[in-house]
């Protein structure tokens, strides 16, 4: 008899569909930092204007930053780049597994397209990535009722509002580069960062490309 108990099975196994993100269906979480063609699409109260002697247009101010840092934390903000590659698809899904939050500041994410990819490459797949989210819970966990999942172009950005619950940035298909917007310590520390593992015995959320 094995001294080493068994795992516990899951308590459930269900499927979040993923859908497309947009302002007004990711508004609860964050913002959604992108251009629009049609100018009517822009959340409301977006200021535009003509820009770079009219060859250009401004989408002024889509997110704000912020932060709360206590006093004498020695957090700064900056612009980071992160290099991401593309996450294991099993059977169209993808298993979420780590959630984490910044609980003194809100956090951006704009793509600067393939990461390490030239030339023609570009071209044969689109570059999209998983953007998931969930608010906090009376237990100072996630409320996975409240989960929900996107899946985001290259051509948007997100603002991951202060304290929101998310997973790590999840490429699709092929490698991307994003360049983050963040204040934080950089020591490490829990005030820039908690990450939350899943547990398999508390259940498998899958995410439903394919939903």
């Amino acid at each position: 008899m094995s001294l080493h108990s068994a795992p516990a099975a899951p308590k459930y196994c269900k499927t979040i569909p993923v859908l497309p993100l947009t302002p007004e269906a990711f508004s609860a979480f964050g913002q959604v930092i992108q251009a629009y063609g049609n100018h009517t699409a822009a959340p409301p109260g977006t200021k535009i204007t003509p820009a770079n002697q009219g060859s250009a247009t401004k989408f002024h101010k889509l997110s704000l930053l912020e932060s709360s840092y206590p006093a004498g934390s020695g957090a700064s903000a900056g612009l980071s780049v992160y290099r991401c590659n593309p996450t294991e698809i099993v059977n169209g899904s993808v298993e979420l597994k780590v959630l984490e939050r910044h609980p003194y500041t809100n956090q951006a994410f704009i793509p600067m397209g393939g990461g390490g990819v030239q030339g023609d490459e570009v071209l044969k797949e689109p570059n999209a990535y998983l953007v998931v989210v969930a608010h906090n819970g009376p237990d100072d966990k996630p409320d996975l009722s409240t989960l929900r999942a996107f899946v985001a172009s290259a051509g948007q950005g997100i603002m991951y509002n202060t304290a929101i619950w998310h997973q790590p940035m999840t490429v699709l298909y092929k490698p991307m580069d994003f360049t983050c917007v963040e204040t934080q310590i950089g020591n490490g520390d829990k005030e820039d960062c908690e990450i939350l593992e899943l547990e398999a015995g508390e259940g498998v959320i899958m995410l439903g490309l394919s939903c």
